[in-house]
């Protein structure tokens, strides 16, 4: 026992009494007891080493020890005395390494690193340690080329994805490029990334296999030291072989299938939550696995360096279904099968043509199954379900802070206010709903929104930051007071209004966004900016004398003509506000210097078709060239 802490030497466990030392003294005297176990449980190796060595392992050991005891009293110069001698002695032992005495020291040269990391932090001054070398081959072992041996192999097996591209941010097309990967483990093949990834079956792709031979022979080189035997190190491996570059494979270019409407399995509604929920943390990424994104269903279609995902009505062709099973590839998820049930709702959408069912190729997949959720639902489900996501949203935002809710015809409002006010909010939402109805000429016969509207009403700044942050994972801008957002399941608003405001002081927001949740649920294509282009103009046309909005349309003038480029509001170059004001003026000039066209394209929106489609029919151009025109740039 030494203190507080008693070391069991056999299993190298520390076994804490009540602590009255910092984690960081405990981490240290975990580190240098720890360092005595290749002592005993490396007695083989030991055996092989000479007299001489074997005195350096335990002096190295020795040393540790007595840079532990010496950092628990907090003798701090005193430990790192003992890490110097230690790095030294260490040194002097691998000036001729071989494999028995790399492995003898190979846990002490870990423990003199973090212990030395420790000694920094303390204020010591510690000479440079540098990292394990390489091993000598053994007598008689004849040397792997890298020229004549390694890099065919790489060639061969790697070449279209890592040498001929940069396929995943790995180049192999040169030795140099290799090297920097920071793959390869200089004499330790079985630490080395590059031989992992080979032998979990992970690379190569497209069906091609390193054999038993190619693979020996990568490890045995990486074994003898990496070492590259051509003529330049920076040199393309195929110009260091005298390989030819081959023209790559023609890939078959595959387009989304219309459903017919037999089918029994939908995209949206049976695939696209599978993607999601099981494949998105790797494959919706900004370097995707295997370079196969499932950012959306044009994505999906492209494949990636295992090619086509899937053969429409062909299961057995399909790569997809065989990695579902884990069928002569790796398995995906790579954690755990699928049920049977679910591969087979995939196999059979395959057999049925691999249909899609959204509206847009391009949106991503939470949107496309959010549509296809809402759209089996009729209005009054939808409502149930908002009203559960209004809670899990609350309960994400303000944790235990307890809400208030209000439901009215279109509306579910959540507060922390008091019941009298939040009343009075849901009285202004449905009185300014009736407004936006009117001037948006929405029939009766339909709710303004389906599945109705939630409304967030926070009387603190910091809450309404809050929401930002912890619901949609990001900052509001602080001349914000308002926001809106709908992906299919959720239609929501936020609103700050504060303690000594009414709920009419915080009309001219909600009718904003009262506006804009009703244009963006008309499809899910409707382009944000159009949407808060139309709840500007909306709650203009609504509020016409009212304070905030006056000077509305000079402000947008200013801010189209800071525009560098004509699209800067579309393409989210320019703050929200200044680019909302901007859609307003585009949709201001759309629906008056094109009064038929607008109409028909709102009729087309009303009757269920896409943005896209609708206006292509109205304009017979499509936006960004109306923005040109109308811009006069």
């Amino acid at each position: 026992m030494i203190g507080d802490v008693s070391f069991h030497f056999e299993t190298g466990l520390i076994m804490l009494a009540p602590a009255r030392f910092s984690v960081m003294r405990l981490l240290f005297l975990g580190i240098v007891s720890a360092s005595l176990l290749p002592l005993a449980a490396d007695a083989t190796i030991a055996q092989e080493l000479t007299a001489k060595e074997k005195r350096s392992v335990s002096k190295i050991a020795g040393y540790i020890e007595s840079a532990g005891k010496a950092y628990k009293s907090e003798r701090f110069a005193s430990s790192a005395s003992s890490i110097k001698r230690a790095i030294r002695e260490l040194e002097n032992l691998v000036e001729e390494p071989r494999q028995e005495i790399l492995d003898a020291i190979d846990l002490h040269h870990a423990r003199i690193k973090k212990a030395r990391e420790l000694l920094i932090g303390q204020g010591q001054k510690l000479p440079e340690l540098a990292a394990m070398p390489a091993a000598k081959p053994a007598e008689g072992a004849t040397p792997i080329s890298f020229k004549d041996t390694v890099a065919p192999i790489i060639i061969a097996k790697c070449g279209n994805c890592h040498v001929n591209q940069n396929r995943g941010d790995f180049s192999t097309a040169s030795y140099t490029a290799l090297m920097d990967s920071t793959m390869v483990a200089f004499g330790k093949p079985d630490e080395s990334r590059f031989i992992e990834v080979i032998e979990s079956g992970e690379m190569p792709k497209g069906g091609l296999k390193v054999s038993d031979d190619e693979l020996k022979s990568l490890k045995g080189w990486i074994a003898q030291g990496a070492k590259f035997d051509g003529s330049s190190e920076a040199q393309n491996l195929r110009q260091l072989t005298g390989a030819g570059t081959p023209t790559p494979p023609r890939r078959q270019r595959m387009a989304a299938n219309k459903p017919t409407g037999n089918e029994t399995v939908s995209f949206g509604r049976d695939i696209a939550p599978v993607l999601i929920e099981q494949c998105a943390d790797c494959h919706v990424a900004r370097r995707p696995r295997g370079n196969f994104s499932m950012a959306n269903f044009q994505t999906f279609l492209r494949g990636g360096d295992g090619g086509n995902p899937v053969v429409p009505g062909d299961v057995s062709a399909s790569a997809l279904i065989k990695r579902l099973h884990g069928d002569g590839a790796e398995q995906m998820p790579p954690d755990r099968k699928l049920d049977d049930e679910v591969i087979k709702k995939f196999e059979t959408w395959v057999k049925e043509g691999a249909t899609f069912d959204g509206d847009d190729v391009t949106l991503d997949f939470i949107t496309v199954a959010a549509a296809a959720k809402a759209a089996s639902m009729s209005h009054e489900e939808l409502v149930e379900d908002r009203k559960q996501q209004t809670i899990d949203t609350w309960k994400l935002a303000m944790g235990d802070v307890e809400s208030k809710m209000v439901s009215s015809e279109n509306f579910l409002v959540a507060a922390s206010t008091g019941e009298s006010r939040l009343d009075d909010v849901a009285a202004a939402c449905e009185k300014m709903a009736a407004k936006v109805a009117s001037t948006l000429k929405v029939s009766k016969k339909q709710p303004l929104v389906k599945g109705n509207m939630s409304v967030y009403v926070f009387s603190k700044r910091y809450d309404f930051g809050e929401f930002g942050r912890m619901v949609e994972r990001r900052e509001f801008p602080k001349e914000v007071d308002s926001h809106w957002n709908f992906d299919t399941i959720n239609a929501y608003a936020v609103v700050l209004m504060t303690r000594n405001q009414t709920a009419d002081d915080v009309s001219v927001d909600l009718t904003r966004q009262i506006a804009a949740l009703r244009i963006a649920s008309l499809s899910p294509d409707v382009p944000r900016w159009f949407a808060n282009g139309m709840g500007l103009w909306a709650a203009k046309r609504i509020h016409s004398r009212d304070e905030s909005l006056k000077t509305l349309d000079a402000d947008a003038e200013t801010a189209a003509n800071n525009m560098e480029r004509m699209d800067d509001f579309v393409q989210n170059r320019m703050p929200g506000d200044e680019a909302a004001k901007v859609a307003y003026l585009f949709v201001k000039k759309l629906k008056t210097r094109s009064g038929p066209a607008f109409s028909k394209l709102m009729k087309g929106l009303d009757s269920g078709q896409s943005f896209e489609k609708s206006f292509s029919e109205a304009y017979q151009l499509a936006p960004d060239e109306i923005i040109k025109k109308l811009s006069g740039r």
